[in-house]
């Protein structure tokens, strides 16, 4: 995909021309760049310098409406960045209308100089291309509202309120208004974040905005790690002083537990920054093909999130030989060598919801624990996972564990010993899953089971695609060392198949630590919804991540990702399908615990004995075997 040409303003070294005439699209810029002005401008003047000590976070982009486009495509970009764009700068006001798309960007992220009340961790500050013959140029020009400071520089002054609406007018905080700059290409920008950060970081916002990044690049991003320890340091002291060891508080063990969860992961956050020597970015457009590049590099891992990190990738290969026991129909896969069960410092503890295990049970309980136990992600990382589409997506795992074949008659004797009868809570924990018969094609100790309630129980409203991912059942088979996990309409049919079909024939460079081929529908799948039929697609998003040894210590990560843009528009629209449904659900469930209230309190003011709550009130256990969200 070529970049489009840039714009230039008709408005050049202060003289004043007339504002171009409306177009009949609002997406069409209302001006082009010369090839001779932007010709004049010598490679020093574009030259980006280094980023400032002070920020976090770089960002430089080609153009928003490449952006616009990928996040929301359909939408007019004019009309996007009019609302998108003063939530992000409060200071930009109605000029969120005024930014040209077909412009380069850039933008900073910066700690925060507010410490009063609601007062954020980080402030962005952003350089918004302008268009050209906005009124806002013509103002800062003629001293309305701005003071020329030099440099192409136009600072607001104290009437600036007048001239920009910077939300301050709903009664809260006010915000800073935002300056006016002439680029190093003669183009114009709008410098908005917080008025004492907007002078310094101005050298590198002019620059870094004045032409597009190198190469088809869509996003370059990179993060500085010296600015983020002091922000993840600050915030773990203002955590410590909230211990509730420190008051009363400290007896109950449900907020204790809740602190110590939210401090685990401060803490692991804190660890990896402190070792953290680099992390960069690029988001490329190659025809129609996006492409995600990343490194980062740790040069001495000394904390314990760190050298877990690094000790559990390194040297560690894609489990390529448990690839190629997947069947050749397996038109997506996954593979990985590295175990996150080595990634145990950087993970919180998996907890058992209390309103789950006082509605279902302790035995439900150890029976659920036992299942996230042998097949669960954070379990084991050494992996394959293929999928063939057709009947609702087949998933096949093959996973190396120690003992399967005991792990899985463990799991059985959980299961049996789980009760049919429904408890004083109302739920019944038998309608949750069901043990399967295996026929004697299959290998002997292998587990069958339904996880889910008995798709003929269920509702005659459920809809048919929620009513058919309820009939599917998991099939656990050991292996000796491995461990084969098939989740289909027909697991049994699926393994007979595979046992004696070609197999996957990848080619994998063999030092990668991970890799996926994956279509929407994997996707989709992976993040533990139904996908739709008609995500089936062949083009497939292709990744891989290599881990290599830096220094004694360190580590360097490489992740290269190429994702056609059919796949990635088929993976958002899903997602924001998915979740205006389940917005749905939720408002549904809503309303029906609400008329259930209702009716209680109709029935008690009658004298009536009112229903036990119902358990559909309750979360459902998480009995799915989804991999990691």
């Amino acid at each position: 995909m070529k970049l489009r040409p840039a714009l230039v303003l008709p408005l050049l070294l202060g003289c004043h021309r007339d504002p171009p005439a409306t177009t009949a699209h609002p997406d069409v810029p209302a001006s082009r760049a010369s090839a001779s002005a932007d010709a004049a401008v010598s490679a020093a003047d574009l030259a980006v310098p280094e980023v400032p000590s002070s920020a976090m976070f770089s960002l430089r982009g080609s153009t928003l409406r490449k952006v616009m486009n990928l996040l929301a495509p359909g939408v007019p970009t004019r009309l996007a960045l009019g609302q998108a764009a003063p939530g992000i700068s409060p200071g930009l006001g109605e000029h969120g209308v005024d930014i040209d798309p077909d412009a380069p960007f850039a933008a900073l992220v910066i700690p925060s100089p507010s410490a009063g009340p609601g007062g954020g961790l980080v402030s962005p500050v952003v350089a918004w291309p302008l268009r050209g013959g906005m009124e806002v140029i013509d103002n800062a020009q003629a001293g309305r509202g701005f003071h020329d400071i030099g440099g192409g520089l136009f600072q607001p002054t104290e009437s600036a309120q007048d001239v920009l609406l910077n939300g301050g007018r709903d009664g809260g905080a006010p915000a800073s208004p935002c300056w006016v700059a002439r680029l190093p290409t003669r183009r114009w920008a709008m410098l908005c974040g917080p008025g004492d950060q907007v002078r310094t970081l101005a050298p590198w916002l002019l620059r870094a905005a004045a032409s597009p990044p190198d190469h088809n690049v869509l996003l370059d991003a990179t993060v500085r790690p010296e600015p983020v320890r002091r922000i993840l340091g600050n915030q773990l002291a203002a955590l410590d002083a909230q211990d509730p060891r420190r008051t009363d508080a400290g007896s109950n063990r449900a907020l204790l537990a809740q602190f110590e969860a939210v401090r685990h992961g401060a803490e692991n956050t804190k660890q990896l920054f402190d070792d953290l020597t680099s992390a960069h970015a690029t988001l490329a457009v190659e025809e129609t093909t996006y492409q995600l590049r990343a490194e980062v590099a740790f040069n001495n891992a000394t904390g314990a999130s760190s050298r877990a990190l690094v000790g559990s990738t390194v040297g560690q290969h894609a489990a390529l030989d448990l690839l190629r026991r997947l069947p050749a129909t397996a038109t997506s896969y996954f593979a990985m060598g590295f175990d996150v069960s080595a990634l145990a410092p950087l993970l919180a503890d998996e907890g058992t919801d209390p309103r789950v295990a006082a509605a279902f049970g302790p035995e439900m309980v150890r029976f659920q624990d036992a299942l996230r136990d042998i097949t669960g992600f954070r379990r084991h990382g050494q992996r394959a996972m293929g999928f063939i589409p057709g009947d609702g997506l087949t998933r096949i795992e093959v996973l190396r564990v120690t003992g399967a074949a005991a792990q899985i008659a463990s799991l059985r004797t959980l299961g049996a010993a789980v009760p049919r009868t429904p408890r004083p809570s109302g739920a019944n924990p038998g309608d949750q899953f069901a043990i399967l018969p295996t026929p004697p094609s299959v290998p002997a100790g292998s587990l069958r089971l339904r996880l889910g309630p008995d798709p003929a129980r269920l509702p005659p409203q459920v809809p048919a695609e929620v009513r058919a991912q309820y009939q599917r059942s998991v099939l656990l088979v050991p292996d000796g060392d491995t461990l084969l996990l098939i989740d289909a309409l027909d697991p049994v049919a699926r393994y007979q198949a595979m046992s004696t079909g070609p197999r996957l024939a990848p080619t994998v460079p063999e030092d990668r630590a991970a890799v996926l081929n994956l279509s929407p529908a994997a996707i989709i799948a992976l993040l533990g919804a139904p996908p739709p039929a008609d995500a089936n697609t062949t083009d497939a998003i292709a990744g891989t991540l290599q881990a290599q040894r830096a220094g004694d210590t360190g580590a360097r990560f490489t992740l290269s990702v190429d994702a056609p843009a059919l796949a990635v528009n088929q993976v958002r629209d899903i997602l924001a399908q998915l979740q205006a449904q389940q917005a749905q659900m939720m408002q549904q469930m809503q309303r029906a615990q609400q008329q259930a209230i209702a009716a209680q309190r109709r029935a008690q003011q009658g004298g009536g004995m009112g229903m036990p709550p119902s358990a559909a009130q309750l979360p459902e256990p998480d009995f799915q075997l989804r991999p990691p969200q």
